[in-house]
């Protein structure tokens, strides 16, 4: 990679927004074919263990990336290769979050179309985003970042 020339992966769309648009969607569907969750009372439970799992896991990535003093956002240039902490059991601890996070919705609301969602939105990120930023990051760190490939799953 020339110096200077460090644009990013060239990811075009923020992977929260991708997730967002399937719950909008799903949500919409609900709302003309539902298709209800049938369980019990403690289905809230289950949604809050699922939306404060991932938020937890957002955040402890997040702060890994401060550490790093890397750049977050998948659209920008990486400085680091973060492969430590929880890094070192997901090479997509975020995108796992926002599977948790919309699982949990569809568990609070009560919607088999947006716990469903979750996998179109899984497959989306993977396409136009995760595809992108590992092209990048093994272009940017070569043989580091292979050896993290092999040795860490991308989701779990």
């Amino acid at each position: 990679m020339e110096v200077g020339k460090d644009r990013g992966p060239g990811v075009r769309v923020p992977p929260p927004l991708i997730f967002l648009f399937y719950i909008f969607l799903s949500y919409i569907l609900h709302s003309y074919i539902p298709l209800p969750l049938a369980w019990p009372a403690f289905t809230d439970s289950v949604a809050l263990c699922f939306i404060v799992s991932g938020i937890g896991i957002a955040g402890i990535s997040a702060v890994q990336f401060w550490r790093a003093k890397t750049h977050i956002e998948p659209w920008q240039p990486a400085t680091a290769l973060i492969t430590t902490g929880i890094f070192s059991y997901s090479r997509n601890p975020i995108y796992l979050s926002f599977i948790l996070i919309t699982i949990g919705l569809g568990c609070y609301l009560k919607s088999v179309w947006v716990i469903v969602s979750a996998i179109p939105a899984a497959f989306s990120v993977y396409k136009w985003v995760i595809i992108k930023e590992e092209a990048y990051l093994e272009q940017k760190f070569g043989e580091n970042f292979r050896e993290y490939k092999i040795q860490v799953r991308r989701w779990l």
